[in-house]
């Protein structure tokens, strides 16, 4: 078996993860994460065909391992993107006691007139340096001075988060391993990638069957 395909197959399909991963770390909305993984999709459908280089196409049980590949990939990057935040504050954050700085009020209108409203909370360090990101809740939960203890990391460069919040990182992070385990058996069972199928086997003893080129006939050439 070969395994270069299938692992070329995995790749591909954690780009979409890693790339949930760093939009979580950084803060990027969850539509423009959503989006890329919609577009890497797509491309990705355009990159791999369903047949491989011999034009052999894919079996039935292939099929469902490539089924399992591709929604484990999916279930993966949502629950990376929901989930890795947390985790690395979960892992490495330190408990600091901040003050909120300043209160954004975000109204966003749907269809059919409703309004939801997200409040942002920007803190700010006892020195009165400014924190990396913000934390947005439905409702007002905290007021401006108020102090609020967060979990920060060291490096600064993921928002700080409550250790309520932290402490229920547990099932998305089960979640995307999960999904990950399952999408690394998929590939290398060979989801995704087109297996050749069978030669035929004519009737005999013979187990199986290579036909080969007809040899090129010698011609002799008659003296006269």
């Amino acid at each position: 078996m070969r395994l270069s395909p299938r692992l070329r197959m995995i790749g591909l399909c954690s780009a979409p993860i890693l790339f949930a991963a760093v939009g979580s770390l950084l803060g990027w909305p969850g539509w423009v994460v959503t989006l890329v993984i919609l577009v890497a999709g797509v491309v990705h459908g355009f990159v791999v065909s369903p047949r491989d280089h011999d034009g052999q196409t894919m079996r039935t049980a292939a099929k469902w391992r490539t089924l399992a590949l591709y929604s484990a990939a999916f279930v993966c990057a949502v629950a990376t993107f929901f989930g890795a935040r947390l985790t690395v504050l979960d892992l490495a954050g330190r408990p600091v006691l901040a003050d909120v700085d300043y209160v954004d009020r975000n109204e966003t209108i749907h269809r059919g007139g409703r309004v939801t409203v997200t409040y942002c909370f920007h803190l700010r360090h006892p020195d009165g340096s400014s924190m990396t990101g913000s934390i947005c809740r439905d409702g007002r939960d905290f007021a401006r001075g108020t102090p609020v203890e967060v979990l920060t990391e060291p490096t600064g460069l993921v928002a700080p988060e409550t250790p309520e919040r932290v402490a229920a990182v547990t099932w998305p992070r089960n979640i995307a391993l999960g999904s990950f385990a399952v999408m690394v058996l998929a590939g290398l069972l060979g989801g995704g990638v087109a297996t050749p199928e069978p030669p035929l086997v004519p009737p005999g003893r013979y187990g199986r069957w290579n036909p080969s080129p007809p040899k090129p006939r010698r011609t002799r050439k008659r003296r006269r």
